[in-house]
This record gives C-alpha cells, sequence and structure tokens, in this order.
C-alpha cells in the first residue's frame, strides 16, 4: 500500500484554509491522522481560533477517518475490515488471540522474569518485518533488553534475510519516562515517513515504577501511565498498526496455593482499561511456558503452551 492510500491529506479537509494547512505542515501535521493524534496542540497553533472552531476541524478529521457517528455496518466494512493481523510464531498463541496480535489495538504480555514476553516481542517483530516487506518495525527499549544478536537468530533460524530484516528494525532507547512519553508523542513521525507497521515497547511500565514509588506518588504515576497508554491507543487506532507491550508484575501474598503463582499485573487499573487483549505468561515444566488470555473483550479465556528455541518462540 503506498503512502497515498494509507495517509489522508489535509487538503481534504474542507475547513482548512491554504494557510493553515501551511501553519499545521511546517508544526509537522501533514495528514488527518497526525492532525488527530496531535489535537491537544491546535489551540497553540492556531493561537486565534476559539475552541468551537477548533471542535468543527476535528469533527471533520473524525469524520474522513470514519470515527464520528456511523453505522456499526458501516464500522464494520470501513474499520473492523482493515484490521491487520500480526502473528506470533506459535500458532497455539495465535489461535487464542484470534489470529494475532490485531491492529488498532495495544496487546499486553504480562508476566514474572523469565516467562518469554521479551520472546514473544521478539519473535512478533521479526515476523512482521518478514511477512511485510516494505514496512518498519519500532522496537522500545526500555528495560536495555534489546538484542541484535537475538533478532539475527530467530531471523536466520526461521529462514528469513537477515540483512533485510535488520536494517527495517528501527530501535529507540528509553531512559526515563519522560524520555519514554516524548517518544511515544513523536512515534507517528516514523509510521508517516517510515511505514512502521508495529511498535513493541519492553517494558511500559518500568521507568514509572522506578521514578514514582510510594503511595504519595501513585496518583501521579498513574496519570503519567495514562497518557502514555492513550497515546498509544491513538496510534494504533488512527494508524492501523500493531502495539504489543510487556508488563511486570507484582507478588500477591496468599495463604493458599493458586494456579498463578500469586502474580498481579503492574498498573492497576489504568493498565487494565487501557490494553486489549491481556495475555498473562507463566513458566512451565523445563523450557514450556504457557499464555493465557486473562481479559479481552472478545475474545474467550484459554491457554496456548509454547516452547522458547532459536526461532524465537513456536509450538511445542
Amino acid at each position: 500500500m503506498s503512502e497515498s492510500e494509507r495517509f489522508t491529506p489535509l487538503k481534504r479537509m474542507k475547513s482548512l484554509t491554504k494557510n493553515m494547512r501551511v501553519k499545521l505542515e511546517s508544526d509537522g501535521i501533514r495528514t488527518v491522522e497526525a492532525l488527530l493524534y496531535r489535537s491537544e496542540d491546535l489551540k497553540s497553533i492556531f493561537e486565534d481560533l476559539d475552541k468551537y472552531d477548533i471542535a468543527e476541524i476535528m469533527i471533520e478529521g473524525l469524520r474522513l477517518k470514519n470515527r464520528w457517528f456511523i453505522s456499526a455496518d458501516e464500522w464494520g466494512k470501513n474499520v473492523e475490515s482493515q484490521k491487520q493481523i500480526f502473528k506470533t510464531g506459535c500458532k497455539a498463541l495465535d489461535e487464542i488471540l484470534g489470529g494475532g496480535v490485531y491492529s488498532m489495538n495495544v496487546c499486553e504480555f504480562f508476566g514474572e522474569f523469565g516467562s518469554g514476553k521479551s520472546q514473544i516481542l521478539n519473535t512478533l517483530l521479526v515476523i512482521a518485518l518478514n511477512d511485510r516487506p516494505d514496512a518498519t518495525a519500532v522496537y522500545l527499549d526500555c528495560e536495555n533488553t534489546f538484542s541484535g544478536k537475538r533478532l539475527v537468530e530467530i531471523a536466520k533460524n526461521r529462514g528469513y534475510n537477515v540483512e533485510d530484516v535488520m536494517k527495517r528494525v528501527i530501535h529507540i532507547r528509553a531512559t526515563s519516562s519522560e524520555i519514554l512519553e516524548e517518544i511515544i508523542r513523536r512515534l507517528y513521525t516514523a509510521i508517516e515517513g517510515r511505514n512502521t507497521q508495529l511498535v513493541v515497547c519492553d517494558s511500559l511500565i518500568s521507568h514509572l515504577r522506578a521514578e514514582y514509588y510510594g503511595r504519595e506518588m501513585l496518583a501521579e504515576r498513574q496519570y503519567v501511565l495514562k497518557r502514555m497508554l492513550r497515546k498509544l491507543q491513538d496510534l494504533a487506532d488512527l494508524y492501523n498498526i500493531g502495539v504489543a507491550i510487556s508488563n511486570q508484575v507484582v507478588a500477591v501474598p496468599t495463604q493458599t496455593f493458586t494456579p498463578f503463582g500469586g502474580f498481579k499485573a503492574t498498573g492497576g487499573h489504568i493498565m487494565a482499561h487501557g490494553t486489549e487483549p491481556r495475555v498473562f505468561v507463566r513458566k512451565g515444566e523445563k523450557n514450556r511456558r504457557i499464555a493465557r488470555i486473562w481479559d479481552s473483550s472478545w475474545l474467550p479465556p484459554a491457554e496456548a503452551v509454547f516452547q522458547i528455541t532459536g526461532k524465537g518462540i513456536e509450538d511445542v
């Protein structure tokens, strides 16, 4: 799909004059998708417009993207049917996910250390690039877990063109929550300029847990997390890309044995409401791992067993 087909040009908006388009473009907003993604900046860009004028611009943009008062039938034809599916490398996991990781959502994989979360993201990324020869993928590295060597190993063992895959991986190291939030704010430029189709983040919560500690900072931490998730949701939805994140867990002491080890995902209700679906990953016997649909608005609870190998993750 060409860039002209993927993105909606600003010139299609009747509410924008030529001078207004020039102003937007000088600020890095060249498409309707970018305008909607950066909607909070419109007031500062158009200082002479009141909130009603801004609202009219927004509404026209939403109409062009089929996001403004449409029937369920129209939604199915014009939006839902356009979703992409990203394969995980494990047929059993793809099956419980309804085919794989879907675009227009933020998919969360959570579990304890060594459960296979990063390996799922690595495999997802490599396969996505092999299946989409003109696309790039972004790896948001928050825990210094990025391994080019591992990606090469996965691509090589799957019989892919290693050099071709690796040159289309965009690695971004986020060293603080402030930097991570700014990266997320600017991700739309990679999508429009470098045809990014998938964003993986390992792990979204990492810096927040380190920087915002104690109950007195909980509200502020959750507010920052909500902003990040909101932007990732907008990115996935407006640009029809896949977004997959890993999340950590905290121990929940229990007096009786629980089959899931007494863990719960970090991020609280904010994380729970900001991702779809949520997949709990835990260790099994030997090299086996178990993924469970923990929460979803449309997927039933189910489990899949996979193993970690030179191919990334695959069926047992």
